[in-house]
């Protein structure tokens, strides 16, 4: 009867008593686990980590040590640098980067497929889209003006609208045709990647040299009616009072800073005698301040219009070496060999 108080494994648990490798097959195999009597074996979470989802993003913890932990191997390893991701991605902390490490934007796929003709087509398109932007915020700028001649083709007097409200109608169209080289001088859209709160600081920037050069010109008709001298005045679109405005990264402040480190002439003398004629003949008839305002203007005009002339010759650079390249393979196309014996080389 001493078997009562025996401390040993019960006799009838043939469990244990069967060899490790077939207590491993029918763990593995039985469908129906079996419990044996031993005590199972104390788990070990104080010694080894969870390898759960959930520990490893650190939801399971709370507490100050769900920060804490993190902020301690950032500090205790400042050498690891974070994996980089595309700014497509939800997690700039560079998570999922192995994912990201293959991906290509749709522009980038999209431009890969895109022919010689295509690309120069997208230059294209992107100076009519800016032009036709450029048109929009200006009337947006002559709102008031156009308001203006609207009310007086409605409920103008019957002389006015016997002239066509000729009047509202020149305002109007002034206000448009220099809102719009204003704009154009000042780089609106010229650059690529901007915010659309730096593109409105342009416009706003713009409707203000229009206004003042409308209180410059009032200043002027009024001295020359009281028989005084025109007032002396600083240069409408100064270089450092519209860098200021702007700021130093937008378009007008970079075209200003490569024409100072090229060293390029503002001088009539600078422009081909083409483009020479066109200016002197929209220089006549014009008063001693308009004539400034309009060397301004074709000054800051010819500046912003070099970023156009460099996309230009990209592309067409891009299209010869890879003529060049199809001539050296074998693959030369007709439209190659025409463009190759008018020398486009």
């Amino acid at each position: 009867m001493g078997w009562f108080w025996d401390d040993k494994p019960a006799a009838n648990d043939a469990y244990s008593k069967l060899d490790p490798a077939l207590r491993e097959y029918l763990d593995k195999e039985s469908p129906v686990k079996y419990q044996s009597t031993q005590a199972p074996p104390q788990p070990e979470s104080q010694t080894q980590p969870s390898q759960s989802y959930r520990s490893q993003l650190g939801w399971d913890q709370s507490g100050p040590t769900a920060t804490s932990q993190p902020q301690a191997l950032d500090n205790a390893n400042p050498s690891i640098s974070t994996p980089s991701v595309p700014p497509e991605s939800l997690f700039p902390d560079g998570r999922y980067a192995h994912l990201w490490s293959t991906y290509r934007s749709q522009t980038s796929i999209e431009s890969s497929g895109k022919s010689d003709q295509d690309r120069m087509k997208d230059v294209l398109d992107a100076y009519s889209d800016r032009r036709s932007e450029i048109g929009r915020a200006a009337l947006q700028n002559c709102v008031m003006e156009q308001m203006a001649e609207k009310d007086c083709f409605t409920n103008g007097s019957w002389m006015k609208r016997m002239t066509m409200c000729k009047e509202e109608n020149r305002s109007f169209i002034r206000c448009y045709e220099m809102q719009s080289r204003f704009l154009k001088a000042l780089g609106y859209l010229s650059m690529g990647g901007r915010s659309e709160m730096d593109e409105e600081r342009v416009q706003m920037h713009a409707d203000r040299l229009y206004h003042e050069m409308l209180e410059r010109e009032e200043m002027a008709e009024t001295a020359r009616k009281e028989g005084r001298e025109t007032p002396v005045l600083p240069p409408l679109i100064s270089g450092e009072a519209t860098v200021k405005a702007l700021g130093e990264e937008s378009a007008f402040a970079k075209r200003r800073r490569e024409a100072q480190e090229k060293n390029m002439p503002s001088t009539l003398s600078s422009f081909s005698p083409e483009k020479q004629a066109v200016i002197k003949k929209r220089l006549e008839g014009l008063s001693e301040m308009e004539k400034e305002i309009e060397l301004q203007l074709v000054a800051a005009e010819s500046r912003t219009q070099t970023e156009y002339a460099q996309e230009i010759r990209v592309a067409m650079e891009d299209e010869s070496k890879a003529r060049r390249l199809r001539r050296e393979q074998g693959k030369e196309t007709f439209g190659d060999r025409v463009k190759r014996m008018w020398g486009w080389e």
